[in-house]
């Protein structure tokens, strides 16, 4: 089974169905374990909440399915110091340099579509998954 850490950028399009989110979702319904910070829910949650074409109710459905939907966590301390000097050195959000952390810390590749974190991440040895 495939292991990838999985950013918002990645699960924002396959939630808001955004352009290439088709494949996304293959790669996220095959035998592929996605592993997240807890925040994540936040971040998608938000950018849901930005979208103001879409109707409450269709919010709403997206907010109960983003809460549902299963990645695995796993943070500690360590990861967050590890990611607390990333942002610092990279000038990114704290956010970003989590997952990088964390792609860094178990060794998974990291997938994303903020050019600006993938480019951090790989200067800091970290593989990109590509799809």
């Amino acid at each position: 089974m495939a292991e990838l850490i999985v950013d918002a950028s990645i699960l924002s399009a396959v939630f808001l169905r955004e352009k290439g989110s088709e494949q996304i979702r293959n790669v996220i319904e095959s035998e592929t374990a996605l592993f997240a910070p807890s925040f994540w829910r936040f971040e998608v949650s938000n950018a849901v909440w930005k979208r103001k074409d879409l109707p409450m109710k269709v919010a709403k459905e997206l907010i109960k399915t983003i809460w549902g939907f299963h990645t695995y966590t796993n943070e500690s301390e360590e990861i967050a110091v590890e990611g607390m000097d990333i942002a610092h050195k990279f000038g990114i959000t704290f956010y970003d340099s989590f997952y990088i952390a964390m792609a860094k810390y178990f060794g998974i590749p990291l997938w994303t579509m903020d050019k600006v974190q993938a480019k951090a991440a790989v200067e800091v040895g970290v593989s990109l998954w590509e799809r």
